[in-house]
């Protein structure tokens, strides 16, 4: 797959609904850009939402008085995933091309074992020229959804991939430097507080979350050197305009690809710590500055609670504010400043700033 790129292609729920229903046109043009794309051998992921925004449709379900909007998600979106998924095998059919369903959560990420599995299977898919079609498990799924929005879930996909491209299609128009929307930014090169100001706060008629989420995910793919496109579904041909360099949507600009191994790279977009450690205020200093080395003990001032070796740990300042994510490279009760050799609590190499 050296010479391959991969393209990963989210798909808001607002671009398929259509009165409340799925828009087949929509999943048809989708279906022949990639069709398009795998001619000139370039892989292609679809991060797809629909199945919850469906719930608002007046079907018997909605007449279910004691489910929670929580389990109204989860029940609709176990009961319109499979009639999703129908529609696009429908339609990959006419060019003999074969799809895949997978339901993450977060879980999925968060566990170094679990995270190269899915790795594995959707590399290992997409060599088979099988089209992945991607979304969040909302049955399982408890805390509001687990995700912030698929947008998050598309941007953890196309990082984990090493994605050309996360091309972000919805039927809005994205980023404006003031509201309602007057001048288009064509290209974002730094995401800082100015270009969060110009985020109105608007919410997606289907949608559960804020725009500013979209910055948020577009950072994140920066700071891993995959271009992100945010654009309007209804603009005439947009993919083909994309790939032709034409600019009628907000590029984020990624930053100069450097080298990175898997484990930091993991630490910095997936990892969840489970406990937290404080440091001297030097040490802090340093790591806010950017300057990475492993992490004595004789530098800990406290444990929130004890871990094992490991473990995800946040490494904090004197105020508990994140600086760093680490693994354990021993247990917490090993750790005694006392000692006459300081051992290495964290090892530069399992050692990852936010």
């Amino acid at each position: 797959m050296e010479n391959k790129n991969i393209y990963v292609i989210k798909l808001w729920s607002n671009v398929l609904l259509n009165d409340l229903w799925i828009d087949k046109k929509i999943i048809s043009n989708v279906v022949l850009w990639v069709n398009y794309l795998r001619k000139k051998w370039d892989y292609v992921i679809i991060v797809s939402s629909w199945a919850v925004a469906s719930w608002k449709r007046k079907v018997w379900l909605q007449t279910i008085k004691w489910l929670s909007e929580i389990e109204s998600w989860q029940v609709f979106s176990s009961l319109w995933q499979v009639t999703l998924m129908n529609i696009y095998q429908d339609f990959f059919d006419f060019f003999w091309i074969n799809v895949s369903q997978a339901l993450l959560t977060r879980k999925d990420f968060s566990d170094i074992e679990r995270y190269n599995s899915m790795k594995k299977v959707l590399l290992k898919s997409l060599e088979l020229w099988v089209v992945p079609i991607i979304n969040e498990n909302d049955v399982l799924s408890q805390e509001e959804l687990d995700f912030s929005d698929n947008d998050e879930l598309s941007a953890l996909i196309a990082a984990m991939l090493w994605a050309e491209k996360l091309l972000i299609l919805s039927n809005i128009d994205w980023l404006y430097d003031s509201f309602p929307g007057w001048n288009l930014i064509k290209q974002v090169d730094t995401i800082d507080e100015t270009i969060f100001s110009m985020v109105w706060i608007v919410k997606s008629s289907y949608g559960k979350w804020w725009m500013e989420s979209k910055l948020k995910t577009a950072k994140m793919v920066m700071d891993l050197w995959i271009e992100m496109y945010l654009a309007n579904w209804k603009i005439e041909w947009i993919i083909e305009k994309i790939w032709d360099g034409e600019n009628p949507w907000t590029l984020f600009k990624a930053k100069t690809k450097k080298q990175i191994d898997p484990i930091r790279k993991w630490l910095k977009t997936w990892a969840v710590p489970k406990w937290k450690i404080q440091v001297s205020t030097i040490i802090a200093d340093l790591l806010k500055s950017g300057k990475r080395s492993s992490l004595l003990e004789i530098w800990v001032e406290k444990i929130e609670k004890h871990f094992e070796k490991k473990d995800v740990v946040e490494v904090c300042d004197e105020k508990w504010n994140c600086l760093w994510y680490g693994i354990a490279k021993i247990w917490s009760y090993e750790i005694d400043k006392k000692s006459l050799t300081s051992k290495i609590v964290i090892h530069t190499n399992y050692f990852m700033g936010m």
